[in-house]
C-alpha cells in the first residue's frame, strides 16, 4: 500500500501534547522521538502489515496523529488505542486542579499554565513495566541507555515484543543491553506478558480495582513500591503515592523548610488531594526535574 493514514483522537478534558510528552523522561526513551521546534511526538509501532512511523501533533482538543502508510482498518483501531494509552486521552482530570490547590496553591497555579496533568505512557503495560525495571536503583542516563539498546531487539524502531526479548535470552540482556542484575526480572516480564499476567493487572485498572493493580505489580519480579507507584500511575490511578529518594527532597525543600520528612509526614501533607494524591506529588517532583534538567525555564 501507499500513502498515509491521518488520525484525529479527541482528549477529555483540557489537553497540551508539550506538557504530556514531556512530563517525565519516557520521551528520552526508544521508540518515543520528541521535537521541540516542531512539538511532534513520534514512534515506530508494529502493527499486523508492518512496522508504522506514527507522528503525533497537539490539535483543538486533542492530537492529530499522522501515519507514514495507509493503515487498514484493524490497524488503524489499534494505532489508535495505543495512542489513547501513551497520551492519557482518556484520563478524567476532572477536580484536579482543586486538589492541587488544595494541597499547594502555588504548585497549582505552576500546573494550570503549564498544562501538567497527564503523564506519557507506553504503548503497553509490558513496555512500562520493562522501563520501570530498567530505571531501578540506577542513574537515568544509564537507564535510557540500556532502554535504548533493549529496543535494538525489537523490530526496526519498534520497542520489542515479549517473545523479542526471551528470544535474546537472558546472557544477551546482560553482556549486551548491560542491564545487570535486572535481567532475570526483564525475563519474567516477558513471560508475564505471554502467560496472561499482565493482561491479568490490566483487566483489573479497567475494572477500576487499584488495590489489584498494585498488589499485581509488586507481584512482578523487580517491581519495588516506587516503580510500581509509577507505573501505575501511568495505568489512570492517581490515588496511589509513589514515594522515593526524590519525592522526599521535593517535599522537604517544598513544604518542609528544608527538613527531611519521612514518608508518613508526606502522605498526611498531601492527604488534601484525595484521589489525585499520587498525581499531585509526581507533578510536584516532576516540575522540580523539568527545570533541573532544563526541559522548561526556572
Amino acid at each position: 500500500m501507499s500513502g498515509a493514514s491521518l488520525l484525529a483522537l479527541p482528549a477529555r478534558g483540557a489537553f497540551s501534547l508539550p506538557a504530556v510528552a514531556v512530563s517525565h523522561g519516557w520521551f528520552q526513551t526508544a521508540p518515543f522521538a520528541w521535537d521541540p521546534d516542531a512539538e511532534t511526538l513520534g514512534r515506530a509501532e508494529r502493527l499486523e502489515g508492518g512496522p508504522v512511523d506514527l507522528s503525533m501533533a497537539g490539535r483543538d482538543g486533542g492530537v492529530a496523529v499522522r501515519a507514514d502508510r495507509a493503515l487498514e482498518a484493524a490497524e488503524r483501531d489499534v494505532a489508535e488505542l495505543r495512542v489513547r494509552r501513551v497520551l492519557q486521552l482518556d484520563a478524567d482530570l476532572t477536580g484536579f486542579d482543586e486538589a492541587a490547590r488544595a494541597v499547594d496553591p502555588a504548585l497549582a497555579d505552576d500546573l494550570a499554565g503549564y498544562g501538567g496533568g497527564r503523564v506519557l505512557a507506553g504503548a503497553t503495560l509490558f513496555e512500562d513495566v520493562v522501563k520501570g525495571i530498567c530505571g531501578s536503583n540506577t542513574t537515568w542516563r544509564q537507564a535510557v541507555a540500556s532502554i535504548n539498546r533493549l529496543a535494538e531487539l525489537g523490530p526496526p524502531g519498534c520497542f520489542p515484543g515479549p517473545a523479542d526479548v526471551l528470544r535474546a535470552g537472558e546472557d544477551h540482556l546482560r553482556g549486551v543491553v548491560r542491564v545487570g542484575y535486572r535481567a532475570p526480572a526483564i525475563v519474567a516480564a516477558s513471560r508475564a506478558a505471554i502467560d496472561g499476567t499482565l493482561a491479568d493487572i490490566e483487566a483489573d485498572s479497567a475494572a477500576g480495582d487499584g488495590d489489584r493493580v498494585h498488589a499485581g505489580l509488586i507481584a512482578l519480579a523487580g517491581i519495588g513500591p516506587a516503580t510500581a507507584g509509577f507505573v501505575i500511575l501511568l495505568m489512570g490511578h492517581y490515588d496511589r503515592p509513589s514515594i522515593d529518594s526524590a519525592t522526599i527532597r521535593v517535599a522537604a525543600e517544598r513544604w518542609f523548610d528544608g527538613a527531611r520528612p519521612k514518608p508518613r509526614d508526606v502522605l498526611r501533607r498531601i492527604e488534601p488531594a484525595g484521589r489525585y494524591r499520587g498525581l499531585v506529588l509526581a507533578w510536584a517532583t516532576l516540575r522540580v526535574w523539568q527545570r533541573e534538567t532544563g526541559l522548561v525555564s526556572p
